[in-house]
């Protein structure tokens, strides 16, 4: 069978109509996951999945460390 694949924003009002046409059509309807990337606007792109694994990282804590002042921060580097 050669199918294509698309992406179409859809209002949530639509969804039943939708999936009612895909049934009867005998399409395949799966709903998209956001993306979790953010958009850098001073590049004009999304940022990479190593970016993005360093921002999950510094969000859970990873890696982070906590200091009084500059000279207590570059004193435990």
């Amino acid at each position: 069978m050669n199918t294509a694949t698309y992406n179409v924003g859809l209002p949530k009002a639509d969804l039943p109509f939708m999936q009612k046409l895909a049934k009867r059509m005998g399409w395949t309807l799966t709903e998209a996951k956001p993306a979790d990337a953010l958009f850098d606007p001073e590049c004009g792109c999304f940022l990479n999945e190593e970016t993005m694994q360093a921002i999950r990282d510094v969000e859970a804590g990873h890696g982070v460390q906590c200091a009084e002042s500059i000279d207590d921060l570059i004193a435990t580097l």
